[in-house]
């Protein structure tokens, strides 16, 4: 597999909102791709965020970006299990970078609506001991999705010593 040169050029906030309505999209594409899904997680999505390298990159574009990492959280039901690794790849899906969709179920918690989603993705990230949560907790974590968290920084990315396991 050939390895693409980075792209230096700044994400601005309508690149965001770009990404915001594609990974929308994508959330509804999922949705009617995987009917049997419809019921448990078709109203519950968390939130959708930039995450990783070009979510760094976005914070400080001198990191350079390889690729878009566009998540999408929803909250878990219990009763249907939701597709492990879930994932989509856009090759050259914006400008230019391949663009993967990434999906995960994450615990409801005890006083936490689903409105306080920037609460529901910090616990998941700081309480779960995953190799997910280790490998998203290495870099930055950009709200897109919903308005609420659009472009706020839901985790600044740490050096990779300060990770747990990594």
């Amino acid at each position: 597999m050939t390895q693409l040169p980075r792209s230096y050029d700044p994400l601005t906030l309508p690149d965001l909102r770009t990404l915001r309505d594609v990974a929308v999209n994508e959330h509804d594409s999922f949705i009617r791709r995987n009917p049997h899904l419809a019921k448990s997680y078709g109203n519950s999505l968390v939130a959708i965020c930039l995450c990783q390298g070009a979510a760094s990159h976005y914070l400080d574009p001198r990191i350079g970006i390889k690729d878009f990492d566009v998540w999408h959280f929803y909250l878990d039901d219990p009763k249907v299990p939701f597709p492990y690794r879930a994932h989509r790849r856009i090759d050259r899906g914006f400008k230019g970078k391949p663009l993967d969709f990434l999906k995960r179920s994450i615990s409801r918690h005890r006083g936490l609506a689903l409105a306080e989603c920037h609460l529901l993705l910090l616990n998941y990230l700081l309480e779960s001991d995953t190799q997910t949560k280790r490998m998203l907790l290495r870099k930055a974590v950009i709200g897109l999705y919903p308005q609420e968290i659009f472009d706020l920084v839901i985790w600044p990315g740490l050096p990779a010593q300060d990770v747990a396991g990594g």
